[in-house]
């Protein structure tokens, strides 16, 4: 007997969790690409390299790009993505003082809503440098860049970045925003709730 999965679906909602930190962390995701979409992953990747993804210097505080013009002095905000076989996360990661975090994440959710790609060729180049590098070195993204690799062939998904469209980053962005979803861990009481957005 044959048995067919269905894919998985991400259905939004939203979950906050008291803490005792002074920080806020908040994660404000959406439907991303799934593994087996090497043009999808790699649309993502540009539109999250020029979003501002983690530092590549060890211990510096600013992802830099969209996000970090952003929500600059109010908190630190980075782009993430989390790529399965049939389904994929992607979005944003803030965290910040209490004080700060209610204006850092509603700034950081219009930076996805309101998204548009500056220099394709730019951003591009960037996510194949950042993609390259991480193959090299065993730093935190190698984990999500294999998981990338082991889905969609790693030839495949370079290719992929370097044929990416200004239209096909844009989509990305509002498939992220089109089912949103937050979850906030820490000193919570600031955190706007999801129809705040």
């Amino acid at each position: 007997m044959l048995f067919r999965l269905e894919a998985t679906q991400l259905l939004g909602g939203e979950v906050r969790r008291d803490g005792k930190s002074s920080l806020a962390h908040v994660i404000l995701a959406g439907q991303g690409a799934e593994g087996a979409n090497p043009k999808g992953v790699a649309a993502q990747t540009v539109l999250l390299t020029q979003l501002g993804q983690s530092a590549s210097v060890k211990f510096q505080t600013t992802a830099g790009g969209d996000l970090g013009r952003t929500v600059s002095n109010k908190a630190s905000a980075s782009g993430f993505q989390t790529v399965y076989a049939d389904a994929g996360l992607a979005g944003v990661y803030v965290v910040g003082e209490s004080n700060n975090i209610r204006e850092a994440v509603k700034s950081a959710a219009q930076a996805l809503k309101t998204f548009k790609v500056g220099d394709i060729e730019v951003a591009k180049k960037k996510a194949l440098n950042n993609a390259l590098r991480a193959k090299a070195h065993t730093d935190s993204r190698s984990i999500e860049r294999a998981t990338q690799v082991l889905t969609a062939g790693e030839g495949c998904y370079i290719k992929a970045i370097s044929e990416v469209k200004t239209s096909d980053v844009e989509a990305a962005a509002k498939k992220i925003v089109s089912k949103l979803s937050i979850a906030s861990y820490g000193n919570v009481d600031n955190v706007p709730y999801l129809d705040e957005l």
